[in-house]
């Protein structure tokens, strides 16, 4: 011990048993997988797991899983047709097929039972029988049957189920016929079904049909009687010779023949004919000519009996009244005319009817011209080769291609066959179209400058590429160079004009003011004026003398000094001027020079 002396220890050592166990279990195969101490188990075995007893030794447990069979099994069942529906482990089934249910079998575990019904066809047949009445009543399957239908018994048949049998039961029926046959006189005796029969009347025969029953045959004889006319015919002698019944008649007389009547048998015709005398045709004025649109009267004809027209040489109806032609449309057309005499019609006469054309010049029509313009009235209608004169207050025109005169003319066409078509021309002459342009001008570089046209309804300017509109009379240009610009006017029927005008293009703003004038009369540099180039305003323009006098001033930019002072032409020399403006910036402009006067 921690003394130094004996110290004794003892040890007591217990060994405690490793525990085991087994368990047996049998389960249904739906049951799996099967679930155990943790573990999932698919399939039968002897399975074993360690586990800790309460002691804290080992514990081996041991299960041993048996799996119980699921049973099958099956039904086969044949019954007829009216069993259905039928019953079977509580179910009912109405209809052939196979058909399972799950219970539980001897193990407790799934039995699956199968049935298979089959279901026997009841039969059916039908027989169809035909016989005469002399055969009534019949027997049929222990049935005796008096009148014509359909009937049922049912029996087995060879699958013990129901066999219904059918008869269809006909009676055939006895037939009679009846024969209407007429004969004429000339046929006695008449044979009729071996019989000789020499009168009229109703006889009867039994024989046997195609059914195989009584047949009566009944004959209702009738003699038909020989028939005989007479026909009064009066014709024209036009209308011969004269056919009837097939022959040919060429005069007056009493005729006869034979024919078939109606019934079949002997008709004697007779004929007896009148020929009355035909008229010759009327005479007749052809051809008759107008000229289209003319104004026509009714046709005539000389005849001594009534006139009959027609518009056709054959055939139609005609009428009493004379027809009065059409002159709407150019062209032949035909008339026909006869004339009547009692009740014969002569042979008709034609009558030609001529509308000549008029040449169709069309609506009269109106020209304005422009000012200066002539005008081709020969190219206005087509006159074809047709005789044509223009005239103005019924005198002829002399020169009708190149007027320029206004007034009306008159065109007269006269055709082939006489007849003539007129047209008015209406000319007026539109006032002058002037273009002006304006005055030449100085404008600044590169600055707004307007240009101020007139003259006319539409405005176009030329070049337009330095214009902010080409097309109006008054356009802002906007110039880097001299331009000359040409100005086209039109007025409302396309009547034109031109003009031009020259702006020359200065650097600015400022004035440009010349160093020499010569104010002699010639009408070169006779006036001292200076050029404003973007000045919007002139203050004053100042001439002076060398001895300092004010010659000249003005507050105008467009007048200038023209030499003179008080009345006097001043003498050739050297003077002195000033210029104050505001530009179109608004900045004053202030310039001082000389000027040389020479003369």
């Amino acid at each position: 011990s921690s003394s130094g002396c004996d110290s004794v220890a003892m040890l007591i050592l217990t060994v405690n048993n490793t525990l085991t166990g087994t368990t047996n279990t049998a389960i249904c195969s739906n049951q799996l997988p099967y679930s155990w101490n943790g573990q999932i188990y698919p399939a039968a075995g002897t399975y074993a797991v360690t586990l800790v007893s309460s002691s804290g030794c080992d514990s081996v447990a041991t299960i041993i899983l048996t799996i119980k069979p699921n049973t099958t099994s099956t039904t086969n069942t044949a019954i007829c047709s009216n069993q259905l529906p039928y019953s079977w482990n509580g179910q009912t089934y109405n209809t052939a097929g196979t058909y399972a249910v799950t219970l539980l079998n001897s193990a407790g575990c799934d039995s699956v039972a199968i049935l298979t019904i089959t279901v026997k066809s009841n039969t059916t047949s039908t027989t169809n029988t035909a016989l005469c009445p002399s055969q009534l009543p019949y027997s049929w399957n222990g049935q005796t049957l008096n009148t014509a239908g359909t009937y049922a018994v049912t029996l087995l048949n060879s699958a013990g189920c129901d066999s219904v049998t059918f008869l269809t039961l006909t009676v055939k029926s006895n037939t009679t016929s009846t024969t209407n046959t007429a004969i004429c006189p000339s046929q006695i005796p008449y044979s009729w079904n071996g019989q000789g029969y020499a009168a009229a009347g109703t006889y009867s025969v039994t024989l046997v049909n195609n059914t195989g029953c009584d047949s009566v045959a009944n004959l209702i004889l009738t003699v038909k009687s020989n028939t005989e006319s007479t026909t009064n015919l009066a014709i024209c002698s036009s209308e011969l010779p004269y056919l009837w019944n097939g022959q040919s008649y060429p005069s007056q007389g009493t005729y006869s023949v034979t024919l078939l009547n109606y019934a079949g048998c002997d008709s004697v015709a007779i004929l007896n004919l009148i020929v009355n005398q035909t008229p010759t045709k009327p005479v007749v004025n052809t051809p008759v000519s107008y000229c289209r649109y003319e104004l026509s009267s009714p046709l005539t004809a000389n005849g001594t009996g009534t006139l009959i027209w027609y518009p056709f040489s054959s055939g139609g109806f005609g009428s009493p009244t004379a027809p009065v032609p059409s002159t709407s449309q150019p062209g032949n057309y035909y008339f026909y005319v006869s004339q009547l005499i009692g009740m014969c019609e002569s042979p008709r006469s034609l009558i030609t009817v001529e509308v000549n054309g008029v040449p169709e010049l069309g609506p009269d029509k109106t020209l304005n011209l422009c000012f200066g313009d002539t005008t081709n009235l020969t190219t206005l209608y087509n006159t074809g080769t047709f005789l044509t004169i223009w005239t103005q207050n019924n005198i002829a025109v002399a020169n009708p291609s190149h007027l320029y005169s206004p007034g009306i003319y008159q065109l007269i066409v006269t055709g082939n066959k006489g007849c003539m078509d007129t047209a008015r021309v209406t000319i007026s002459i539109q006032p002058q179209v002037i273009a002006n342009a304006g005055p030449d001008g100085n404008a600044e570089y590169n600055a707004p400058y307007p240009l101020n046209g007139s003259g006319g309804g539409s405005y176009q300017w030329s070049p337009a590429t330095v214009l902010n509109n080409p097309n109006i009379a008054d356009p802002i240009a906007i110039l880097t160079s001299d331009t000359k610009f040409i100005l086209t006017v039109k007025d409302a029927i396309g009547c034109t004009d031109h003009d031009t005008v020259f702006i020359r293009v200065f650097k600015g703003p400022t004035f440009y003011v010349p160093t020499a004038f010569s104010p002699n009369g010639d009408g070169l540099n006779d006036i001292f004026r200076p050029t404003a180039i973007g000045i919007s305003k002139l203050d004053f323009f100042r001439v002076f003398n060398r001895y300092g006098e004010l010659v000249y001033e003005s507050k105008d930019i467009t007048k200038g000094w023209d030499g003179t002072y008080k009345g006097k032409k001043q003498p050739i020399d050297n003077y002195v001027w000033s210029i104050k403006g505001i530009d179109r910036k608004g900045e004053v402009k202030i310039l001082r020079g000389n000027v040389v006067l020479i003369r």
